[in-house]
């Protein structure tokens, strides 16, 4: 089965100012040129404009989930990510499906507004009587002009997202400068008496709040387009913290517009006006502007800019909409020709092209008719944010430690109110005389949507099987320049350090320092590492050569739905070799889940195990190999109590750079029955063949990337200070750790260059080459029982431990700390800790024990097992740790 690309194939090109701009100039669109005077009559002045605080504030709750879940997965197809990632892949049909209807439709909706608006410009432009269609006239230069400039965003949309990004600006701008003139002049040249009778519209209190409840009814409507942010997320090229921030602006900017054009219109022009204008060519807003300048001419400057409204909107949810569908295509819940991107500009031109087809064809059906889809299409937007918001609740529970870099304070609370505003204007369509009922043509064509999703989710299911809702998340956002804040290798700081450390009386530390060579020691891996981009294709090769039958080892999802284990699948079936799937490994993999596997190799006589997948599927399948040519528990060989030198053959193939099970002969596991995590050590279970490719390691979500590279560095820094440290393993470690660190933290914001990857992949094999010899010390001995206790992910135990552990070890090998802490950024031994800090904050895991879980009752059971299952990590720990020491240090990571 082909594997699906999951490397980004989009250029990162927008900056802050550019997703500012595509999404503030899809809320403001061409409405505030021809509503504001219907908002008036409903509300009066002021009740117009608390009616727009109500509803932004009900979109603001709504945007908050959006401005935490962007940052977190900031992947092509903004919805469908987060749905799917929260509900699965039918949850996620049907959000992404609604958000493709509301963007389709407002294209096609302001394909037919653009001819409209040069008809109030040039009356005499309506020419070429064609039919009427529900009541609308339908004229040739009607049609023409609105297939023309359809075929140009196209065209634009086409030649890249910077060029997109560059209109946007251009015509935002010109929308802004319409509006501020607007303000300012009616500042000027209006009056507080124009606002006498219509500051609220109503007889009575009862009467002035459903008034202002009425306006507020329809206000969020004009607010859709904020979601464009996360639906290109991709492309953009700025810290995944700002994404938030700005997505927020955005919407903050847009209830300011509106208010302030509302209050502007009404300062300007007394009630009679606004009641002559809006019966007259309804546009209040831009006989406003002629009011405010004494200018008939500054009215078409509101109409020109309407039309440059009416483009933002038109160019924004083009750009959504094809990346909706991009993202569809790419999990094969519709044809999958829909993913294909033009190698010069990388723009999903299949997916644009359908979007720009069905706005050239829009106007043939008349504006009445469009005005029916339109309002279909708000409706599939408002599900969408029902589900987006539902999303986020999910997400708060299911994956409480995911990587946030925007994280909204009282997560639960602003998720509930975002479910519940959502809800109330999902209502709203149903509710009839709310403002915003759908009528019978609406439903029909909302159903008829569905109707049509349902074809597709039938028909993709039977051509691409098990292919359907395929996720493969794409870490990158960021492409080019070095990410700011990176932890520096520390080699242009060396120079000084010497006269520095000597200066202290601390020469043993200094920048130049080499370790002590060791008398003697010995090195023995044998494993053969196959390194390098694609190298997975040689899988069939190198597996055959023990045996015709093997088991593949892998966990529950990420293997299936990055395509990869169907690839490993199909090419060991081309090497004529028959396979069996065992899939039940889960993080912190369990002694059981192993003699499970095990039993499974013997009964289908397996020759040999082929693992895909991260440390834990890596440690199971070597358990699994190793039980499958052994007797009795595998507790007995972990404690000691038996030993063997038999296993079957292992051929490995880690997704995760981080525990470097590939190179050594470790496998960490929990006996579910007494917590205790402790790893099965035998020359047995190092691989005959690990193939480390860095390709494959591309689909990690990012807080996956952050615990997993973090574990690795531990490994290199832990081997490095060890007892049992020698020369090889040092140069290995003196190697690897400046790759990690740098690469993690790059890769972490954004940098996503092959190189980056290639670096920390091979930083993290040789970090399980180094503790096959010289082990690990205090950390991982200590971190073992907190992941055992609360099943915490292994990288962010060690997270919570490191910084504190190596504050009480520096002392007592000051020259390899220091020499650590220059390769992370710093002087002196007694900066290491504070760097592995720096660098936990650069990946968002500067966290504590409490956050994962652990409590201050669980300490006495914590030092007891660590002394119980790590006794071999104490003592390889520079220093002397009692006890007290130790149950100390757990405290002080709380």
């Amino acid at each position: 089965m082909p594997v699906q690309q999951n490397k980004s194939q989009f250029d990162k090109v927008f900056s802050s100012w550019d997703i500012l701009v595509i999404a503030f100039g899809a809320m403001i669109g061409w409405g505030w040129v021809v509503q504001s005077g219907d908002w008036i009559e409903k509300a009066g002045v002021i009740g117009a404009m608390l009616g727009f605080l109500i509803g932004g504030v009900m979109i603001f709750f709504i945007g908050l989930t959006y401005a935490e879940l962007t940052p977190a997965m900031p992947e092509c197809g903004g919805e469908h990510v987060f749905s799917m990632r929260a509900m699965g892949p039918y949850g996620s049909f049907i959000c992404t499906w609604a958000i493709i209807l509301g963007y389709v439709s407002v294209v096609c909706f302001e394909a037919c507004a653009f001819p409209t608006i040069i008809s109030y410009l040039w009356p005499g432009f309506l020419k070429g009587y064609m039919y009427t269609i529900a009541g609308f006239k339908v004229y040739a230069s009607w049609v023409a002009v609105a297939v023309v400039f359809a075929f140009l965003i196209t065209i634009i949309n086409l030649m890249g997202a910077k060029t997109a990004a560059i209109l946007q600006t251009i015509l935002t701008v010109a929308i802004g400068a319409a509006g501020i003139l607007l303000v300012v002049a009616s500042f000027i040249t209006g009056s507080p008496s124009n606002l006498d009778g219509q500051v609220f519209n109503g007889s009575t209190n009862g009467t002035i709040i459903g008034n202002i409840i009425r306006v507020a009814a329809v206000s969020p409507f004009f607010f859709v387009g904020f979601d464009v942010i996360p639906q290109a997320a991709e492309e953009i090229n700025i810290p995944l913290k700002k994404i938030g921030k700005v997505l927020l602006l955005s919407i903050v900017l847009a209830i300011t517009f509106y208010a302030l054009v509302i209050f502007a219109v009404g300062y300007v022009m007394d009630a009679k006006s606004i009641v002559n204008s809006y019966s007259a060519s309804g546009l209040v807003t831009a006989d406003a502007m002629a009011k405010a300048f004494h200018s008939e001419a500054m009215a078409k400057v509101i109409i020109i800019a309407g039309m440059c409204g009416i483009v933002t909107s038109w160019n924004s949810f083009m750009l959504g909409g094809s990346r909706a569908i991009y993202s569809m295509a790419e999990s094969y819940m519709i044809p999958a020709a829909f993913k294909k991107l033009s190698p010069k500009h990388k723009t999903p031109t299949t997916a644009i092209w359908l979007i720009g087809i069905l706005s050239m064809l829009a106007p043939f059906f008349g504006r009445q008719m469009l005005v029916w889809v339109s309002d279909a299409g708000n409706f599939g937007c408002v599900l969408a944010y029902f589900m987006v918001a539902m999303s986020f609740l999910i997400l708060r529970k299911k994956e409480p430690n995911m990587a946030r870099p925007y994280k909204v304070s009282h997560g639960m609370l602003c998720g509930t109110i975002a479910v519940i505003t959502s809800g109330i204007m999902l209502f709203l369509y149903i509710l009839p005389n709310s403002g915003a009922a759908l009528a019978p043509q609406e439903w029909a064509i909302a159903g008829g949507w569905y109707v049509l999703g349902i074809f597709f989710i039938i028909g993709c299911k039977a051509v691409y099987k098990d292919k359907f809702g395929y996720y493969a998340p794409l870490n990158a956002m960021i492409n080019g320049k070095p990410v700011e804040g990176a932890a520096p290798a520390g080699k242009a700081a060396a120079s000084a350090v010497w006269s520095i450390e000597k200066s202290l009386g601390r020469e043993e530390a200094a920048a130049d320092d080499i370790p002590a060579m060791s008398s003697d020691f010995s090195y023995f891996l044998p494993v053969n590492i196959h390194f390098g981009a694609g190298k997975v294709s040689e899988v069939g090769t190198l597996a055959s050569a023990y045996g015709k039958k093997a088991m593949i080892v892998t966990g529950g999802s990420s293997s299936k739905k990055s395509g990869l284990l169907y690839k490993i699948n199909g090419l060991l079936d081309q090497a004529g070799m028959s396979t069996e799937i065992f899939d039940k490994v889960t993080p912190n993999p369990l002694t059981t889940t192993a003699m499970e596997g095990a039993a499974k190799a013997k009964d289908d006589s397996v020759e040999v195990i082929v693992a895909v997948g991260g440390g834990s599927v890596l440690d199971c399948a070597k358990a699994i190999a190793f039980m499958a040519k052994n007797d009795g528990d595998i507790s007995d060989y972990i404690f000691g109590r038996k030993s063997s030198a038999a296993a079957l053959p292992l051929v490995l193939i880690p997704t995760t750079c981080g525990t470097g099970s590939e190179a050594n002969g470790f496998a960490v596991l929990t006996d579910p029955a007494t917590g205790d995590k402790k790893s099965l050590r035998t020359p047995a279970i190092v691989a005959k063949d690990s193939i480390v490719d860095p390709d494959v390691m591309k689909t990690m979500p990012k807080s996956v990337l952050a615990s997993v590279g973090f574990d690795a560095l531990c490994h290199c820094m832990e081997a490095f200070t060890a007892r049992n440290a020698q020369p090889v393993t040092d140069a290995l470690c003196l190697y690897a750790i400046p790759l990690i660190a740098e690469n993690l933290v790059r890769l972490y914001k954004g940098d996503d260059s092959d190189e980056a990857w290639a670096a920390i992949t091979l930083g993290a094999t040789f970090g399980g080459m180094v503790i096959n010899t010289a082990g690990v010390t205090l950390a991982h001995g200590m971190e073992h029982p907190v992941s055992g206790k609360v099943n915490a992910t292994h990288g962010k135990g060690l997270a919570a431990l490191t910084p504190v552990v190596i504050e009480s070890e520096f002392s007592h090998n000051r020259l390899k700390f220091g020499r650590i802490a220059r390769m992370l950024g710093g002087f002196t031994a007694e900066d290491c800790a504070g760097e592995v800090r720096n660098l936990l904050s650069d990946i968002d895991l500067n966290i504590t024990l409490t956050d994962l879980g652990i409590k201050k009752e669980d300490i006495p059971w914590l030092t007891e097992n660590c002394l119980k299952v790590s006794a071999g990590n104490i003592k390889n720990t520079p220093g002397s740790y009692t006890k007290e020491d130790i149950s100390r240090l757990y405290e002080a990571a709380l």
